[in-house]
C-alpha cells in the first residue's frame, strides 16, 4: 500500500482520530423524553390524539462534544421486557439504570429487542416519529422532536417508556485529561466540521507543532519544526531511510507550513476548503500515527488503526 491508497481509504481521519483516543464512535441507547409540547399540542384528556414534543438529551457526563447524531431505531420497553431480557440472556437487571442494561444486550445480543420489545406501538400508545433537531456543544444538549398517537393516560407512563438507538460521533468526554495536541486536534474537527475551514487548518497546524515539541520535548528550542520532526522520527526508527511512511510523506511538509503561513499572514487569496483541510488532517495524522503506534509501513498502520 502506497500513501495515496492509504489516504483514500473510506473514513480514514475518523479512524485515526478514534484509534489516538480522540474520538468516540458509537451506538447508545437513551430513554425518549416523549412529554408533549402544549404550545403545538392541545391537550385532549382520554381522548386519542396526535401529540407533538420537543425534548432535549444532556449528553454532559457522556461526550466532550457530539459530532454527529443519527437516529438508528426506537422500542417501546415495559418493565416485564427488562426482566424478560434479563432472563432470557443472563444479564442482571436491578430495575434502575434501564440504559445502561439495555446497552449490555445490545452489545451481546443485537437482535434481542425485535422480540423481547413492543415496537412502537403498545395499547393506545402509537410512536410515530423522532428526529433529532440540533446539537449544541456548549450546553452538552441534543435536540429532538416528534409525535405520537395516544391519550393522557400514555403521557407520563409509570411501567414503560420509549428508547431509542442512536448513532453517535463524538469528541471523547476525558479529551482534556489528555496532552494539549490532543485537544487541538478535536478543536480542529470540530471547526472543519462546522465549514470553518481556515481556522480549522490553522488550529490543525498547531496541533501538528505541539505534538513534535511534546514528544521531543522541545518546547523552548527555537529549531526549524521540519528538523524537529526528522529528529523525532529518528529517535524511534534509527534508519529512517526506509521508513516508508516518513520517506512517502516528509516532502509534503513544506507546502503544508506554506498554507499555514499564507493562512496566518493573510497573504494572497488561497482557497481554503474542505478538501484542501481533510488532505492536511490525512497528512498530519498519518505522521502522527505512525509516530504513535510505531508503525513504517502503511499496510501495518492500516491495520492498527482499523483494530
Amino acid at each position: 500500500m502506497k500513501y495515496g491508497q492509504f489516504s483514500r481509504k473510506d473514513n480514514i481521519i475518523n479512524k485515526i482520530l478514534a484509534r489516538l483516543g480522540i474520538l468516540v464512535t458509537e451506538k447508545i441507547i437513551i430513554k425518549i423524553d416523549h412529554h408533549p409540547d402544549y404550545r403545538i399540542s392541545q391537550y385532549r384528556g382520554e381522548e386519542e390524539t396526535t401529540y407533538y414534543f420537543n425534548n432535549s438529551w444532556n449528553f454532559e457526563n457522556k461526550y466532550s462534544s457530539v459530532v454527529n447524531i443519527n437516529v438508528i431505531d426506537k422500542y417501546i420497553f415495559h418493565y416485564d421486557n427488562f426482566k424478560h431480557l434479563s432472563s432470557e440472556y443472563g444479564i442482571s437487571f436491578l430495575g434502575y439504570n434501564e440504559c445502561g442494561f439495555l446497552q449490555d444486550v445490545m452489545e451481546e445480543h443485537p437482535d434481542a429487542f425485535e422480540e423481547h420489545s413492543f415496537g412502537t406501538e403498545t395499547d393506545n400508545f402509537t410512536f410515530n416519529s423522532l428526529n433529532i433537531k440540533t446539537v449544541d456543544n456548549l450546553k452538552h444538549r441534543v435536540y429532538y422532536d416528534g409525535s405520537f398517537d395516544g391519550t393522557s393516560y400514555e403521557i407520563s407512563p409509570t411501567d414503560w417508556g420509549v428508547y431509542s438507538i442512536l448513532d453517535v460521533i463524538a469528541i471523547n468526554i476525558d479529551i482534556d485529561e489528555m496532552p494539549f495536541y490532543k485537544s487541538l486536534l478535536a478543536e480542529s474537527y470540530l471547526l472543519l466540521k462546522e465549514k470553518k475551514y481556515k481556522l480549522s487548518h490553522f488550529i490543525l497546524y498547531s496541533a501538528f507543532e505541539n505534538f513534535i515539541n511534546f514528544e521531543l520535548d522541545a518546547q523552548d528550542r527555537e529549531d526549524r519544526l521540519k528538523d524537529k520532526l526528522n529528529e523525532l522520527f529518528c529517535s524511534k526508527f534509527p534508519n529512517l531511510g526506509i521508513h516508508q511512511i516518513y520517506t512517502s510523506t516528509v516532502d509534503l511538509f513544506d507546502n503544508y507550513t506554506i498554507e499555514r503561513n499564507a493562512i496566518a499572514h493573510g497573504r494572497g487569496r488561497l482557497d481554503v476548503n474542505e478538501q484542501m483541510v481533510e488532505k492536511s488532517f490525512i497528512f498530519v495524522l498519518t505522521l502522527m500515527s505512525s509516530y504513535s503506534l510505531h508503525s513504517s509501513k502503511f499496510e501495518d498502520l492500516y491495520t492498527k488503526i482499523s483494530t
